[in-house]
């Protein structure tokens, strides 16, 4: 059933009852429903046509994510515009798109963005709280004065942000058939089976694809949801005693806060399984926090390029096979297909051979995509990331991947997370330094920081400096920002 129609159903069904509740107010289906309408108004007074692509400045806050919803549900292309970013630079971001509208939260219309929308003539439009009221104009924005906005092609339903940890974010188009596609499929990880099923809790930001293959699916099938703008444990927390949800998808990082805090256990005895997803997840941290918990943590593996999850990790798959394939993120999802092949030549390897990952996925088609992601598959079909190919480091000819590196760092029982990052060297051309943020109260010194790595890496990679640091610079994901950690140690 493609995404418009099956919540428009939504919208009917349950009209008063609760859609999106964030900061412990509800947002009703109706609101929802509103707000495509004042959408869907607005547009037809400003002559804008269907074909526009629009702008969503989408910020985790109850009003974007509930125009989100309209605006697909009207089969409107959404052009994703970054919040978490500064109003100088969604302005830059707004003239240069040249959209026929732009809907963004209260805070987000300021003398910076109404000035780079007015001098292009955009509509813009505030994505509000109130349900009954949920669409209101910018007084300053009311009229679309542009006349070569842009158009989008007919069969995308979204113009994604990728995660921008390693750099800026890009605009990646994500087809409607491969947008439904993927949404169904997710729902089959994410949703709970019942008809009347406990309030998820999201703060994945639903501008990438973290975010939306958790919220959107929910949308889709009708399920309420908790979001939360910004991670932080204790509100995150708080919505988990209060709505009791089944299944919840959480970054590495904040498992390890949770264990370092020592979250009671009947904290999380609502989870039937957590998702985990993001970053890698260390073996020893997931035994860890399982023994602890009780909760099955099933990794996923996906990207923006590709709609969402192509492998994963499944409750009857963690009962087989949990204890033996430790550090896999499991296989491929139905419908993809995926295979590791020689970085020079393209040749198919072996079962078993480190290459890099290609990725086949019937959502978008019958090519095979090509990653940055080296990896092995064993010969049970589990897919095992050994790091990036395009951050690899080259120290002197001699190839250095940042993850392992990280990896082996976090292994020292004072380090609560490491970054490794490569610098200019003017004799060996660029060098691994890392970044370390320490478990709290632990006091270490970079030489036994450097010896714990010289026990654990081979000679070349182990890092030429070690910068300890409060904390890691992470985006709203919860991901580490391997830009922000370069400007850190250089």
């Amino acid at each position: 059933m493609e995404f418009s129609k099956a919540v428009r159903e939504v919208w009917v069904r349950d009209p008063d009852g609760g859609a999106i509740e964030f900061e412990g107010t509800w947002f009703s289906w109706r609101g929802i429903s509103n707000a495509a309408r004042g959408i869907d108004e607005a547009f037809e007074r400003a002559g804008i046509s269907q074909e526009a692509a629009i702008g969503l400045i989408a910020r985790n806050r109850v009003g974007p994510a509930a125009a989100l919803v309209a605006l697909l549900g009207l089969r409107r292309c959404v052009v994703m515009i970054y919040a978490a970013q500064t109003p100088e630079a969604i302005a830059r971001d707004i003239a240069s798109l040249r959209l026929a509208a732009i809907v963004g939260d209260e805070r987000d219309w300021d003398h910076h963005t109404i000035s780079a929308a007015h001098e292009i003539g955009t509509l813009g439009l505030v994505a509000r709280g109130d349900p009954s009221y949920p669409i209101a104009p910018v007084p300053e924005l009311q009229q679309l004065r542009a006349t070569d906005y842009r158009l989008s092609p007919p069969d995308v339903a979204l113009e994604l942000l990728s995660s921008g940890t390693t750099g800026a974010p890009k605009r990646i188009p994500l087809r409607i058939s491969t947008f439904e596609q993927a949404a169904v499929d997710a729902g089959k990880i994410y949703v709970a089976a019942s008809d009347r099923p406990p309030t998820s809790v999201v703060f994945h930001p639903i501008s990438n694809i973290a975010g939306l293959t958790f919220f959107i699916p929910l949308m889709f099938f009708g399920q309420p949801v908790c979001l939360i703008e910004r991670f932080d444990l204790e509100v995150w927390l708080d919505a988990v005693e209060r709505h009791r949800p089944a299944r919840a998808s959480l970054p590495p990082a904040v498992l390890k806060q949770m264990l370092e805090v020592n979250v009671p256990a009947e904290a999380l005895n609502s989870f039937d399984v957590i998702g985990v997803g993001a970053a890698a997840l260390d073996p020893e941290l997931q035994e860890q926090f399982e023994a602890r918990y009780e909760v099955p943590l099933l990794i996923s593996y996906g990207a923006t390029e590709f709609g969402g999850v192509v492998a994963n990790w499944t409750s009857e798959l963690h009962t087989e096979f949990a204890q033996t394939k430790r550090g896999s993120v499991g296989r491929a999802r139905p419908g993809c297909a995926l295979r590791i092949v020689d970085p020079t030549t393209g040749i198919e390897l072996a079962i078993g051979e480190p290459g890099l990952l290609e990725v086949q996925a019937e959502r978008l088609g019958p090519e095979w995509i090509r990653t940055t992601d080296l990896a092995s598959i064993d010969p049970d079909g589990f897919l095992f990331l050994l790091g990036r190919a395009d951050a690899a480091i080259n120290r002197g000819g001699f190839k250095v991947v940042p993850d392992k590196v990280a990896a082996a760092l976090r292994r020292h029982p004072a380090v609560r997370d490491a970054a490794v990052v490569g610098v200019p060297d003017e004799r060996l051309g660029e060098i691994p330094v890392a970044a370390i943020e320490l478990v709290a109260g632990a006091v270490v010194g970079e030489e036994e920081l450097r010896r714990h790595a010289g026990t654990e890496l081979l000679r070349y990679e182990v890092p030429v400096s070690f910068h300890i640091v409060e904390s890691l610079p992470r985006n709203a994901s919860m991901k580490v920002d391997l830009t922000a950690v370069r400007r850190l140690v250089v």
